[in-house]
């Protein structure tokens, strides 16, 4: 079966204006929370954030973060 020609795609920046781009790109990749589960090999997994058990578990680490910081005054 041949295969189909891929989609033009706008171009990516090069030079000082990419690394800067990545930068951003990596920073906002860091402020999305996520869960992270330890396996029994000691292994992190990391959960999708369209799993089923990602809601609850982030909404609990969610009311976690603000009990400690009422009590630190935060």
């Amino acid at each position: 079966m041949p295969r189909l020609p891929r989609k033009p795609t706008a171009p990516r920046p090069r030079g000082a204006v990419g690394a800067m781009a990545a930068s951003l790109a990596r920073r906002k990749a860091a402020r999305e929370p996520r869960v992270v589960l330890t396996e029994p090999g000691g292994h992190p997994r990391t959960l999708d954030s369209e799993d089923p058990a990602a809601g609850p578990l982030l909404d609990a680490a969610e009311r976690l973060i603000s009990a400690a910081q009422r009590r630190s005054g935060v």
